[in-house]
């Protein structure tokens, strides 16, 4: 019995679209495993991202579906959107058949967006990043004619997000925290019985009035003692010096020289040991060998 061909919107069917010249297997539904090593040869794939890919290749299918409700398919492009914040990729830095049936699902959506809909202030920064990073770089090897591709005007950027302060994020939680706490204190308080408060708050009135009563008795006595003393001299305040005025610092005017600017590759972003708000990244920069400060990562010289 013959195996039937892979149909178009299959996984095979994508991949055959974009690497015409490679030979992948003609079952509808192949195994994702050996499809990868066939598009991806020298890329090496762990238990862990084996899994992923297939999590993801789901999910390319499902943000493929026309017929899905909105509010899933808005939700499925912000978990993506969020998800690739942090990566250059699906996997991080590894090219994988996922990350091209994503971008097989994601590119006739993105070409439809306004500008608003990629770079607004609720759009979808990242994806429109992934999605330009996909079909042009040599890293994925995709073979598309220029007018296929999803034009991407990266100068038009509607708003930029301000980046967030792990300072000011932990004070606002703390304050969160504080408030809850105060909340909480709030609502365990015992409740007074109206009578029984009011009688309370009467006795508790009239002793302060009595209490008050005695107090200002002993202050008008110790007034009279005083009067009677005997005249006392203040001494004259010496007129204080007036401080000299510090010299105000010197303002360097703001030249784009004081910038190490750099455009770089990232290869990986891991979470902070010490910081729950901060990454660790592997980018390379393009420098040269053995220069200071720089390691090897996947045959790169990159900067952590």
């Amino acid at each position: 019995m013959s195996a039937s061909p892979a149909t178009p919107n299959s996984l095979g069917g994508i991949l055959s679209r974009f690497f015409p010249t490679v030979h992948f297997p003609s079952e509808s539904e192949p195994d994702i495993n050996q499809l990868s090593h066939t598009t991806y040869p020298e890329t090496t794939y762990t238990d862990s991202e084996k899994i992923e890919i297939s999590q993801w290749t789901t999910t390319s299918a499902r943000l493929a579906t026309a017929d899905e409700d909105e509010a899933k398919h808005a939700e499925r492009l912000g978990s993506l959107n969020t998800h690739l914040s942090t990566r250059t990729t699906l996997l991080g830095s590894k090219p994988s058949v996922a990350d091209v049936a994503i971008y097989a699902s994601l590119a006739p959506a993105v070409r439809k967006w306004s500008p608003e809909e990629r770079t607004g202030e609720r759009g979808y920064h990242h994806i429109v990043r992934y999605v330009d990073f996909v079909q042009n770089a040599p890293l994925f090897g995709l073979s598309m004619r220029q007018e296929d591709k999803v034009a991407v005007d990266l100068d038009d950027v509607r708003f930029v997000h301000k980046p967030l302060d792990p300072k000011e994020e932990k004070e606002r939680k703390k304050k969160e925290k504080a408030e809850a706490a105060a909340t909480n204190a709030d609502a365990q308080k015992p409740l007074v019985v109206g009578g029984q408060g009011k009688g309370n708050s009467e006795s508790k009135s009239t002793n302060d009035k009595a209490l008050d009563t005695v107090s200002n008795t002993k202050e008008n006595a110790k007034a009279a003692t005083a009067d009677t003393a005997a005249p006392s001299f203040k001494k004259e305040k010496k007129e204080k010096a007036p401080k000299p005025q510090k010299q105000p610092a010197k303002e360097t005017p703001l030249s784009p020289s004081l910038i190490d600017l750099r455009v770089g590759h990232i290869l990986k972003a891991v979470n902070h040991p010490n910081a729950d708000s901060l990454y660790v990244s592997t980018i390379a920069c393009g420098d040269p060998p053995g220069t200071e400060n720089t390691s090897e990562y996947e045959g790169q010289v990159v900067r952590t």
